[in-house]
């Protein structure tokens, strides 16, 4: 891991190995079936989202993002399906949001501002940001905690969250 992350410059390897690490245990483990394809992966978007961050990128740092220097151990099609429908699920999640959480999530959490800078964008403060992210993962942990139950006759829609109200 340390060797791939020397290719590219500016890039603390340990900073990005011990994230990377954090994602592990934060992670469900029953759905990684490759852990050292997903732990590169990890690493990879962690590189990725450093550049954007720093929005300073050059193209060599570009030119080693090869898919095939990353080691791959098989990673089955299924785990690609399944990972598109998790984001289509996000996706229509954070669509219902109301507008200023799905503004301050999609900038804070795609974008990567800081607080500070989300605010500034929006001509809010810093409080409002705070109190509108949090109110956009309880939203969105709601649908994920919701969106099995269903089948078994009970469960959220995103619609219903976005409302404050529930399935009976």
């Amino acid at each position: 891991m340390r060797s791939w992350l020397r290719r590219f410059s500016g890039i603390e390897s340990d900073d990005i190995i011990q994230q990377a690490w954090v994602e592990l245990a934060e992670a469900d483990h029953t759905s990684i079936r490759f852990p050292r394809a997903w732990f590169f992966a990890v690493a990879r978007n962690l590189v990725l989202q450093h550049y954007r961050k720093a929005r300073i990128v050059s193209f060599d740092s570009l030119t080693d993002f090869s898919g095939a220097e990353i080691p791959d151990q098989g990673q089955a099609v299924e785990r690609s399906v399944t990972a598109r429908q998790e984001l289509r699920f996000l996706d229509q999640v954070a669509r219902e949001l109301p507008d200023r959480c799905r503004d301050v999530f999609v900038l804070r959490r795609f974008y990567g501002y800081s607080q500070r800078e989300c605010a500034l964008h929006l001509n809010v403060s810093e409080n409002v940001v705070e109190k509108q992210l949090a109110r956009a993962l309880r939203i969105i942990g709601t649908a994920y905690a919701g969106r099995d139950l269903p089948a078994q006759g009970g469960g959220h829609g995103p619609g219903d969250l976005r409302k404050g109200k529930s399935n009976p």
